[in-house]
């Protein structure tokens, strides 16, 4: 596995490499549906890791981000053994949610197999909202994910 600093629509992306393994697949060594969710959840983990900082490292300042919202649309499919690339970026940040996008492609063709994204809200470990601004370690690691290249900041 590997992930790489690119650029997509102007703005820093993460490309992150890896193989479809055969537990993801069905009976006909397609890549389930559901396998492409924890795709994009590598892809964010391995985009802020890119970045210098890590979901624990996130964790231990206070910080939980869980997913509001969900968006997947499935080009082709991926099978058994292609290597993927998941290429991940900021396309909003606010001081109360972050939407990163997501494109998954086959390595060997650079075919498109989807195109999604994720929302998701800040909140505290007692599961109550909160604002990043908050939490001001928390909040310039995120704006140097996503600097003011089209993304829409909003304090």
């Amino acid at each position: 596995m590997t992930h790489t600093i690119i650029e997509k629509d102007g703005r820093p992306a993460v490309s992150h490499t890896f193989r479809v393994r055969y537990a993801e697949t069905d009976a006909m060594a397609v890549a389930h549906h559901s396998s492409y969710i924890l795709w994009m959840e590598m892809g964010r983990t391995e985009f802020m890791r890119a970045h210098g900082f890590t979901y624990r490292e996130l964790e231990a300042t206070g910080v939980l981000m869980p997913i509001l919202e969900i968006g997947v649309k499935y080009r082709n499919s991926a099978i058994y053994d292609d290597e993927l690339r998941i290429t991940t970026w900021i396309g909003e940040l606010t001081r109360v949610r972050v939407k990163l996008h997501y494109l998954i492609e086959r390595v060997e063709d650079n075919k498109v197999l989807a195109e999604a994204f994720t929302l998701q809200t800040f909140i505290g470990p007692g599961g109550s909202p909160i604002r990043i601004t908050h939490h001001p370690e928390a909040w310039n690691w995120l704006l140097k994910m996503a600097p003011d290249s089209g993304v829409a900041l909003r304090a």
